[in-house]
């Protein structure tokens, strides 16, 4: 069946030319069971894609061709382009590996672990970039990477929010156009304030055409109806479990009300929803500027936590909005209704740098490094709260994003200059329970090819605190 789904995409997307320049948006969410038999019309899958504004879904079983809806579980959303599973025959993992926690929503639906010193796996790619997504947390601990037998550098995996699933943990560029090898091999080492050696293999990404940005529920771009509550049945959901007291951590936003919705704009090429499956969760809807309405069945028959549900891939690099509305309605085997929005990545063409890359980027003042205490892109960022810190990027495009962070604590104000020229001033501070990571705090476009500097200075006064999390450029 696998063989049959392959060559049924890949006839389909011939037919409509591989793409196009018509902003060819695809949203693809997989839901999908174990067949009974071969008979197509007793199987509980439901294949669901749109493509530049047609719905070419499958249809099996049913009246009139309405697929059968599933009542086993939902299988992980599409991959984002490039994506390699753990799975895949080019990924090797040599000593002692186990199998995951279940109950996260991991890329292609499981992921491997190991906190046994010299165990290793490694990956087999052509191309100029690569990514390797595993998780972020309070048991995890230190790897080392190399990349054709030559070290790059150990990553420390721990943070301190609850573990996060998928997360891009390492990001390698500028390779010579060919075939590599990248080596992950657990140390069995830690941080002093680790609770475990844990590294967990989920994916990779290779030949990056976009960066990616880890929005939580918090973030100030999204738009939530009167309808939808804070979670609060566990600390499983993404970047939970820190807080700066008396506020409340960040969880996810919840409804089970039909009509509820969320809204979102965002600018780049692809979206991904994380979200909730489980044996309450519902049915909803999702749109991507205005245009064919997605159906996504969140059931499961175990609850799974931070899932992708669904993704919108191959957009225009152009302002976009996605919305997600509850239809109050559920599978047959679901006891509930529920909707959740726990975090959205965000996708946008260009290189990212990321905050430690000291041949790009240096420090003058007062920062604290290597700051894990919330969920940074790769998991650290640089923070500063005294006035004339600086921060210097050197970089060759004609497009720069700063990607930092706006909250209560960290709303500080950053003076951008590019090329010693006075940009403008960035606040940052937003109120509780607003909370925005990984967030494009600035942008600079139509710049000259070429080499340039971007400077940040501090200039409150007030102690709260500036956040360089990372740099996005375009060529």
């Amino acid at each position: 069946m696998r063989w049959l789904f392959a060559l049924f995409l890949s006839t389909l997307l011939a037919a409509c030319g591989g793409g196009g320049a018509d902003d060819m948006a695809v949203a693809t969410v997989f839901a999908s069971a174990k067949a009974v038999g071969d008979n197509p019309a007793r199987r509980g899958d439901v294949l669901s894609f749109v493509i530049g504004g047609v719905d070419r879904s499958p249809r099996w079983g049913g009246t009139g061709g309405t697929p059968l809806i599933p009542t086993a579980p939902a299988a992980p959303a599409p991959l984002y382009p490039g994506r390699v599973e753990q799975s895949d025959a080019s990924v090797v993992f040599a000593g002692a590996w186990a199998p995951s926690d279940a109950r996260f929503g991991w890329s292609g639906g499981s992921a491997l672990q190991s906190s046994s010193a010299g165990a290793t796996v490694t990956l087999t790619f052509t191309g100029t970039s690569v990514r390797w997504l595993g998780s972020k947390g309070r048991s995890m601990g230190i790897a080392q990477v190399s990349i054709d037998n030559i070290a790059v550098r150990e990553v420390d995996l721990f943070a301190r929010p609850t573990d996060l699933a998928h997360e891009p943990v390492f990001s390698q560029y500028d390779l010579a156009d060919g075939r590599h090898t990248l080596t992950i091999t657990v140390t069995g080492r830690k941080n002093n304030e680790a609770q475990g050696a844990n590294v967990v293999v989920d994916a990779f990404d290779v030949q990056l055409g976009s960066t990616l940005s880890h929005w939580q529920d918090t973030n100030p771009e999204l738009k939530f109806t009167g309808g939808w509550t804070k979670s609060v049945d566990n600390a499983m959901y993404s970047g939970s479990g820190v807080s700066n007291l008396p506020e409340l951590p960040v969880t996810a936003q919840e409804t089970s009300i039909a009509g509820e919705a969320m809204t979102v704009p965002f600018r780049g090429n692809g979206i991904g929803w994380i979200g909730y499956r489980g044996p309450d969760a519902g049915i909803a809807q999702v749109q991507v500027d205005g245009g064919p309405v997605s159906e996504v069945d969140l059931y499961a028959p175990s609850a799974v936590y931070q899932p992708i549900v669904f993704a919108a891939t191959g957009l225009a690099d152009t302002d976009h909005t996605l919305k997600i509305i509850a239809t109050g309605r559920k599978n047959p085997a679901s006891t509930g209704a529920r909707v959740v929005v726990d975090a959205l990545d965000v996708m946008t063409p260009g290189r990212r740098y990321e905050e430690y890359e000291s041949t790009r980027i240096s420090y003058a003042g007062r920062w604290t490094p290597d700051s894990s205490a919330r969920a940074w892109s790769e998991g650290k960022a640089a923070t500063s709260n005294v006035a004339g810190s600086m921060v210097s990027f050197t970089f060759t495009g004609t497009s720069v994003s700063w990607i930092g962070c706006q909250k209560g604590s960290a709303s500080g104000v950053g003076k951008v200059s590019i090329d010693g020229v006075f940009v403008r001033e960035v606040q940052n501070n937003q109120n509780y329970p607003i909370e925005g990571y990984q967030m494009t705090v600035f942008r600079a476009d139509g710049l000259s090819p070429g080499a340039h500097t971007l400077t940040i200075e501090v200039t409150n006064t007030n102690g709260a605190y500036l956040v360089v999390d990372a740099f996005d450029v375009r060529p």
